[in-house]
């Protein structure tokens, strides 16, 4: 097993060019950042070519990492959500309109989600179309604000906030989907 280094350590050392602190970074976090890119990109072969460009991005910047201006983990995920935003951006994504029951049908019991696999629940993220995939990502599962996700895809406070709404419908739908099926449920 590899020895596992300090941040300070691996920063400085990358900072420097040092082979084994760059191989220290990847060891240490390429995990982190393929979930990231698996999250945004669906495709599991994409998502790895993305990731070492986000992992080349970071070491290429890696000497503007400011400790004091937040964590090593924020910074590099924050990196990786936006390189991942370009690659979407470079696909010219069209939001698709749902219709309005869409929308409305809120009828899912909350603890079903207490039964469902992680890996079930991912794939049921990844299902959701490009856009709003994307918001409820950084909404629901990294925190980001309306209006930073409203910057950072180059779209409207409003848009984001109604992306969110539709791509939960969406979610509600499709786990209400598996709710009437026997074989995922845990009976235990």
């Amino acid at each position: 097993m590899a020895k596992k280094y300090d941040i300070q350590e691996i920063v400085a050392g990358c900072c420097k060019q040092q082979a084994k602190y760059q191989r220290a970074f990847v060891d240490q976090y390429s995990d982190l950042l393929y979930a990231i890119c698996i999250r945004y990109m669906r495709d599991r072969s994409f998502a790895k070519d993305l990731l070492q460009e986000c992992l080349m991005r970071v070491l290429k910047n890696i000497e503007k990492f400011d400790a004091e201006l937040g964590s090593f983990e924020g910074w590099i995920s924050t990196i990786t959500i936006r390189q991942c935003l370009k690659k979407i951006d470079k696909k010219k994504i069209h939001v698709i309109p749902l219709e309005p029951s869409q929308e409305m049908d809120y009828s899912f019991n909350p603890t079903v989600l207490d039964t469902i696999n992680t890996k079930v629940l991912i794939d049921i993220i990844n299902t959701l179309p490009d856009g709003y995939r994307e918001v409820f990502n950084m909404a629901v599962i990294d925190g980001f604000s309306h209006e930073e996700i409203g910057r950072q895809m180059g779209i409207k406070e409003a848009s984001s906030r109604s992306r969110l709404s539709r791509a939960k419908a969406m979610l509600r739908e499709k786990i209400t989907e598996l709710q009437n099926q026997e074989s995922w449920v845990n009976t235990a």
